[in-house]
């Protein structure tokens, strides 16, 4: 399956649901994408705000949303890309569209919340965060050809 950009992989990922609740699958280190493990975290997102760009030099992503709805703009800036200049719209929810992005380095991103009362987007990190590594730029900005509205 080819993604609109390249190096950024949509991955399903299953769900175990019965009445006692649910099990949602994430990452494996035997999985093609998992690059090794720095850091985990959360990122609670309001409903409607947007958070980004961000850009990370070195740090390959895993994005899944086990909460909420998420839609996640990626911007390919790497000009050796076979998709440079590419925009991919991408949904991620715990419902209809459970699935994780892996995200290699050096693509810009920014994700908005479009569930209510908000939406968890869980990453997992090869690196340990270093606010050094990343670079960030406001949502309106002259660089990525993208408009939130």
């Amino acid at each position: 399956m080819m993604d609109k950009i390249h190096d950024l992989l949509c991955v399903p990922l299953k769900q175990i649901i019965d009445e006692r609740g649910a099990v949602y699958q994430y990452l494996k280190s035997t999985g093609d994408t998992f690059r090794g493990f720095g850091e985990a975290y959360y990122s609670k997102v309001n409903t409607n705000v947007v958070k980004g760009w961000k850009f990370h030099k070195e740090i390959h992503q895993h994005f899944c949303v086990p909460f909420g709805r998420i839609k996640l703009i990626a911007y390919d800036c790497r000009i050796d890309s076979p998709s440079y200049g590419a925009i991919q719209e991408i949904i991620i929810d715990d419902r209809e569209n459970y699935q994780m992005i892996s995200m290699r380095p050096e693509i810009w991103y920014s994700f908005q919340a479009l569930s209510e009362p908000f939406a968890l987007l869980a990453n997992i990190i090869n690196k340990p965060h270093d606010p050094a590594e990343s670079l960030n730029l406001p949502l309106d900005n002259k660089e990525i050809p993208y408009v939130w509205k």
